[in-house]
């Protein structure tokens, strides 16, 4: 609980002092709810064109919304922020538990955020699902790729605590470069993901099984790479 309160506390600090960040956050997160909305539309009213390119946005991109825009996810890159910022923890000293628990607090936070303004937004730009999709089918839809989302959270938060700027951005490249590979596998079998899971949501809405295993996956993803992490960081030089 102590740790809890002191990770809470730092993200109190970071909603203080980086307002004008959030502002670009919601603006990058209205901004993919109408390219998604539209390219969405387009599958859905022509679903025999089955196009790769959908799959491999909601693959690559729907993690992102696990993230905030703030000066340290700018500067990973010139100034080795992350590294910076354990270095700072360290000295402090926050314990690596409350490390864990002010990222998985940002991940769930940003979910939230960016979640509710994506899938909202998206909900009004793609017409077919407001006319063949109830809103708790939506809703299905939506936990599904945030499961997703939040799945795919944990391996970004162990290559972000485990490596140095340059490391990550090659790291972030393969498991981008992964999520293209797997839209491609996808598109070769024949199958559709987006329609596969709008398919799901409107047949069992709240009971959709890709939903419950999205987010048993993202549960597992969570507590594995955060104790993977946790011991990383134990024997970390962030020299």
């Amino acid at each position: 609980m102590e740790n809890t309160k002191k990770a809470w506390s730092m993200i109190l600090k970071d909603l203080k002092g980086e307002k004008k960040y959030f502002v670009w956050a919601f603006v990058y997160a209205a901004y993919m709810a109408f390219t998604f909305g539209m390219a969405v539309k387009g599958q859905m009213e022509a679903p025999e064109y089955v196009s790769p390119v959908i799959d491999g946005l909601f693959l690559l991109l729907m993690p992102m919304l696990g993230f905030y825009f703030c000066r340290r996810s700018f500067k990973y890159l010139s100034e080795d922020s992350y590294t910076q910022m354990l270095a700072y923890f360290r000295a402090l000293p926050i314990s690596d538990h409350v490390v864990i628990a002010y990222r998985l607090m940002q991940i769930f936070l940003a979910f939230i955020m960016n979640g509710i303004v994506f899938f909202g937004l998206m909900y009004w730009f793609a017409e077919p699902m407001r006319s063949e999709m109830s809103l708790a089918g939506y809703f299905a839809l939506a936990l599904t790729w945030i499961g997703y989302g939040i799945m795919m959270s944990g391996p970004y938060m162990y290559l972000e605590f485990s490596n140095h700027g340059k490391a990550y951005l090659r790291s972030t490249l393969m498991l981008l470069a992964a999520a293209v590979i797997a839209a491609v596998v996808i598109k070769i079998c024949g199958g559709n993901m987006l329609l596969y899971s709008i398919e799901l949501a409107s047949r069992w809405s709240l009971l959709s099984p890709l939903m419950w295993a999205m987010l048993a996956a993202a549960a597992a993803s969570l507590m594995f790479f955060s104790k993977i992490t946790l011991r990383k960081l134990r024997s970390r030089d962030l020299v």
